[in-house]
């Protein structure tokens, strides 16, 4: 097995220029190896990689630079030795582009800027309150009585902000996005001469000792891209800050990552800007084991397809729409994939179709020619890709102090969730899809949740129940989104509903304790035993 040593390539005293030889040379050589002295390794944007990438969920797409690409490459390991890779500006780490069986192992991920401004509360007065900026002082601006993040020069609004206990460090009980004023619009910023920033128009005093953070909403980077690859493996990453989410997969299949983190450091309440991983028309195996998420401004965990919605029919030729900004130009159908029917308020199908051919006629319209007769089906309607269909094995992991929920379930294969500690401001496990905003699928047909703790779970305002199916917005008799989802061996503690499911054709819920009642609504058949 041939191996390349980076220390060989540190020539120019530019960590991403040497990086591009190094990467060349593994591709030039055939290495199988490619590894890192432990040190700390500063990128910065002038000489980086860039490729035009659609990223879902993120609302930036077009040119991205980036770390360290790995494009149409086999076989080949990155160990970094518990290295740190720093990267300054809107910087890709990592992007896995179209590759096969990479693995990226023992390296700690960080943007010390990241377009978020954190502020300790130090005092409260009538209809204001003063804090202290402790990180990202120096990307903020305030503007005719309105904060701005500085980037590449523009000036972004800071339209959320979320609050964080001080000694817990979770987000303050009771408490959602915009914790100082419900219409964010309202408030007034002034920098004091004490260099106290003190905030007018406050509807609700946070304790002090509290930290508010205040994000806007595009994400431009990312910290892990990956698009097309089969065979990925991340072992002992952490996730410390960056500008999107920790990492993000799409069309992607079986993707390992083991002792993969979001970390706290430098004493920030937050890691990523976003959710901590996400999964979107995967396919194949998603394994999470051994995994620790906190502080992300997000879920731990999303997984779902992209529904389309037919905005045209002629003959046997469909025309498809990429209904969500989040979801345009990603390649999501290709020939031969079956396409599911389906109505957006029910979401349930009422007939499959098969690709012959595809045409991408812009980032928004796709062009389709179907095997069969298109005669039953609406313009109106959504398609969904059921050829993309992942598992999930999620194991073994701690998801706590994040904003939002902590698992989003949106797989078509099975779905096992077993020996994990769950502690979120919202719910811990979301089963949700939308046909009609997000656009995001589907329904689930086999979940196992098993020997779980779920402790003091949606003590924020996301979410109705620790678990939770969200609801349909119409529902048919006898006919069921879900197919099954099992809840054994878990214990609950905390105020919260525990558990609120709906639209299931079969429920299973054994030897819990600590169970109050279960939430049921349009359930086929429910066993419910032993639970205290």
């Amino acid at each position: 097995m041939k191996t390349i040593y980076f220390r060989d390539f540190r020539k120019t005293g530019d960590d991403a220029y040497d990086l591009r030889a190094a990467l060349e040379a593994c591709r030039d050589e055939g290495a199988k190896r490619l590894v890192f002295d432990r040190n700390t390794y500063e990128i910065n944007s002038d000489r980086c990689f860039e490729r035009s990438l659609n990223v879902s969920n993120h609302g930036w797409n077009g040119p991205h630079r980036i770390a360290v690409l790995i494009e149409n490459m086999k076989d080949l390991e990155l160990d970094f030795s518990g290295s740190t890779l720093v990267c300054r500006g809107e910087i890709m780490h990592f992007a896995f582009l179209f590759s096969e069986r990479i693995t990226l192992k023992n390296v700690i991920i960080e943007n010390p800027q990241t377009g978020c401004v954190q502020a300790r509360v130090v005092s409260n007065g009538d209809g204001f309150t003063d804090l202290e900026v402790t990180h990202g002082k120096e990307q903020l601006q305030i503007r005719r009585g309105m904060p701005f993040s500085v980037r590449q020069g523009c000036l972004i609004p800071l339209l959320t902000n979320v609050e964080f206990n001080g000694e817990s460090g979770a987000i303050e009980r009771g408490t959602a996005d915009n914790t100082l004023n419900p219409s964010p619009g309202e408030l007034d910023f002034e920098m004091l001469s004490n260099g106290l920033m003190r905030v007018h128009h406050v509807k609700r005093c946070p304790p002090i000792g509290n930290y508010l953070v205040f994000l806007f909403t595009h994400r431009f980077s990312a910290g892990i891209f990956c698009e097309g690859c089969t065979g990925l493996c991340f072992k002992n990453v952490t996730v410390t800050s960056c500008y999107g989410m920790g990492l993000i997969a799409q069309l992607c299949k079986d993707i390992t990552l083991d002792n993969f983190s979001t970390k706290r450091s430098g004493g920030r309440m937050y890691t990523a800007n976003a959710d901590a991983t996400h999964f979107v028309e995967c396919s194949g195996e998603i394994r999470v084991e051994n995994c620790s998420f906190e502080g992300q401004l997000d879920d731990a965990l999303n997984i779902h397809g992209i529904y389309t919605r037919i905005v045209e029919k002629s003959g046997r030729e469909l025309f498809l729409k990429e209904m969500h900004k989040d979801a345009r130009g990603i390649r999501i159908i290709g020939k031969g994939d079956r396409l599911s029917i389906l109505k957006p308020d029910t979401l349930l199908p009422y007939t499959e179709i098969t690709v012959s051919d595809v045409e991408y006629i812009n980032s928004d319209i796709i062009q389709i020619v179907a095997n069969e007769s298109l005669e039953n089906v609406c313009a109106g309607d959504d398609a969904e890709n059921i050829s993309h269909t992942a598992s999930l094995v999620f194991r073994g992991n701690t998801v706590r102090d994040n904003r939002a929920r902590g698992m989003l379930i949106a797989a078509k294969g099975k779905v096992l969730i077993e020996d994990c500690f769950f502690s979120t401001s919202g719910s811990a496990i979301l089963f949700e899809a939308n046909g009609e905003y997000w656009f995001e699928s589907g329904g689930t047909s086999s979940v196992e949740i098993k020997n779980c703790i779920f402790k003091d779970c949606r003590h924020g305002l996301w979410g109705n129940a620790a678990i939770e199916c969200a609801p349909r917005k119409a529902v048919e008799p006898e006919k069921y989104f879900h197919r099954e989802i099992v809840i054994t061996g878990c214990s609950f503690c905390g105020s919260a509903t525990q558990i609120s499911l709906d639209n299931s054709q079969r429920a299973v819920i054994k030897n819990n304790t600590g169970c109050k009642t279960p939430v049921l609504s349009h359930i086929g058949s429910v066993e419910a035993d032993n639970n205290d």
